[in-house]
């Protein structure tokens, strides 16, 4: 159930309210962060760089994938107390449910909770959730992030789907700003500013000067404002391909990538593999592609983009044979 499609504006700035009060008054309130941004960007990276911060210690995350399966799950799991999967939907629709229980059970500690949302989802709606289930009378919502890639920006427009996720955010993170030219940097950071975005902070490889967090949170009061108008477009599909059976090393996958992304209009690969001497973690975009050692073991590969759902078993591995 959407708030927002079944209630007045009026009505959910009351419940805003209200919820803001009886948080207030509780002493014993969880701190709540999320952490939002398009499919690539480097949300689980920011994530293993809050993980590793006094602040975050001893968190538990509730991550959720695209894909029914989870690739980033063990990186996480290296830094959080606990980690949680919702995977093969989106926890601001169909997955709010199976988000509001684990909410519920990881209330009866203390320590603070991260939600990772897959690129998909919409920041608004996933707050407007929370309220609706009383969760911000057991948790202080403390930061909500965005990561921005910003190769994925243009110097004269930038998507509105991800700038209305920016706008919802306390801070937006821009990364990969490193690969871009000096004054293309500066002239994208301008026109962040100029769309409204305020609080935009570079970020290298997950890092970034945690000075610039602005407290405490205004997400529940965009929400407000922005309730009914919350949508987003993503026309992004995905297949997990299970390449257990194969020879495969990260320059092969490499080449397959390269074949693939620009026919099917990929916009990530990501995935664990491994053979009888090493595993690696795979990560991989139009703009990058790198590898690092892993103990996972599930030799699956999950790739995303606008026809990443054509692409089949049989389709992946004739590349492969090429």
């Amino acid at each position: 159930m959407l708030y927002c499609r079944k209630n007045t504006i009026q009505q959910m700035k009351s419940l805003i309210r209200c919820s803001c009060i009886e948080r207030n008054a509780m002493k014993d309130s969880r701190a709540l962060y999320l952490v939002n941004g398009a499919l690539g960007a480097g949300k689980t990276t920011l994530l293993q760089y809050l993980l590793q911060q006094e602040q975050y210690s001893g968190a538990r995350v509730i991550e959720n994938e695209f894909a029914a399966e989870s690739v980033d799950s063990a990186l996480v799991a290296r830094h959080a107390d606990e980690v949680a999967t919702i995977a093969g939907s989106c926890i601001c629709c169909s997955s709010s449910d199976e988000l509001i229980s684990l909410l519920r059970a990881f209330s009866s500690s203390t320590a603070p909770v991260i939600i990772e949302s897959t690129g998909v989802a919409n920041s608004l709606r996933l707050i407007e959730q929370l309220i609706v289930a009383d969760m911000i009378k057991h948790y202080e919502l403390k930061q909500s992030f965005y990561v921005l890639d910003a190769l994925e920006c243009d110097v004269e427009r930038v998507p509105e789907a991800m700038l209305r996720e920016a706008q919802a955010a306390d801070i937006v993170l821009l990364s990969k700003i490193d690969r871009l030219p000096n004054k293309v940097a500066r002239d994208l950071q301008a026109l962040l500013r100029d769309r409204g975005l305020t609080n935009v902070v570079p970020m290298h490889f997950g890092k970034f000067d945690m000075t610039k967090l602005r407290l405490p949170s205004r997400a529940l009061e965009r929400a407000m404002l922005y309730g009914e108008d919350a949508q987003r477009a993503d026309t992004s599909t995905y297949s997990v391909i299970d390449v257990a059976a194969a020879d495969i090393t990260p320059n092969l996958l490499e080449d397959v990538w390269r074949k693939l992304q620009c026919a099917y209009g990929l916009r990530r690969l990501k995935g664990d593999i491994h053979n009888k001497i090493q595993s690696w973690h795979i990560e991989a975009t139009p703009h990058q592609f790198r590898s690092n050692e892993t103990d996972d073991q599930q030799n699956k590969i999950v790739i995303i983009g606008e026809r990443a759902h054509e692409i089949t078993h049989d389709i992946f591995f004739a590349e492969m044979q090429q």
